[in-house]
């Protein structure tokens, strides 16, 4: 773990276009940023700023996070940014360990833009909405969604302390700068097609005038950087081959809705 003091970064903040979380383990993202880093993203995000958070990163920007609930990797708890209003639930996918490949996969995920595709997954969850962000929200925005409000009303009631999510809260007092709701508005950009409700995979979150990013998946990973001559790896190298044009064109999208400029490329196998 790389750990980055953000006042030493200076006036990161005015100069970029974009913030990536990516794998890892998300308390040790609360460790290495602290609390006044958690507060800069947040104020990068809704003055324009974009965040795109991946596996780890993912569950990190959600308001609560549920991993490995009751098994021996639990880590259960609020979490700070709040991007997301409501939980992300993981793994999506038995099997995780910490520092191992044998919980790795290839996922279907199905993608409003460019239909179904499989892409690779080790230890990434799902996003579950709260009961009233879940009414108000046009789900998918025409994706083939069907998360059951009953999870979510459950999910909702084993949160008492969460009836109104708001910014800054990680288990102590609000940040004195952030008093009103933080959440705008969301949508599924991405279900899992395989999973029973086809649950979010992949969800942009408008917050102010910026934007958030998380997918369960990982989107970045090009079937090139894969290990072949690891087994848990080989077994799926076949099918993520015939989607790496679609894994390409996808993440591709998700920066460009993100204001990165993308150039055209193809994928290399």
């Amino acid at each position: 773990m790389l750990y980055v003091c953000f006042h030493a970064l200076g006036v990161w903040d005015k100069t970029c276009q974009l913030i990536v979380f990516g794998g890892g383990y998300d308390r040790g993202f609360n460790e290495a940023v602290g609390q006044d880093g958690m507060s800069k993203i947040q104020d990068f995000v809704l003055a324009g700023g974009h965040y795109l958070g991946l596996c780890a990163g993912a569950y990190w920007a959600c308001d609560h996070i549920e991993f490995d609930k009751t098994g021996p990797l639990e880590v259960v708890g609020e979490r700070f940014l709040k991007f997301f209003p409501g939980l992300c639930i993981g793994p999506a996918f038995p099997g995780f360990q910490y520092n191992s490949t044998i919980g790795a996969r290839a996922v279907p995920v199905y993608y409003d833009k460019i239909g179904a595709f499989d892409t690779y997954m080790n230890g990434g969850g799902y996003f579950l909405p709260y009961l009233k962000q879940f009414k108000s929200n046009n789900v998918g925005q025409g994706l083939s969604t069907s998360v059951n409000p009953n999870l979510v009303m459950h999910s909702r009631q084993s949160l008492s302390s969460h009836s109104t999510p708001r910014m800054g809260s990680l288990h102590g007092p609000q940040h004195k700068n952030h008093s009103t709701v933080l959440h705008n508005s969301w949508k599924a950009l991405g279900v899992y097609s395989s999973l029973e409700n086809k649950p979010a995979a992949v969800v942009s979150c408008q917050m102010g005038k910026g934007t958030a990013i998380l997918s369960g998946v990982h989107l970045e990973y090009p079937v090139k950087l894969l290990h072949k001559d690891d087994p848990h790896i080989l077994q799926w190298l076949p099918v993520l081959s015939l989607s790496e044009e679609k894994r390409l064109f996808v993440f591709s999208d998700l920066l460009r809705q993100l204001g990165v400029i993308v150039r055209q490329c193809k994928a290399v196998l």
